[in-house]
């Protein structure tokens, strides 16, 4: 959502808005990384299956 307010007069700024959806989930990846174990290990411990 906030991501769309980063526009200028001029147009789209591409590269603006990838710079800012880095930094947006930067802190995703970092959590992510941080609890990769857990998180592989909730998933194959709960039996998640397709259809």
């Amino acid at each position: 959502m906030g991501l769309q307010t980063i526009k200028s007069a001029y147009g789209i700024q591409y590269a603006q808005n990838m710079a800012s959806a880095l930094l947006a989930a930067l802190p995703l990846i970092i959590v992510f990384l941080f609890f990769q174990r857990q998180i592989i290990k909730g998933i194959s411990t709960t039996g998640l299956a397709g259809t």
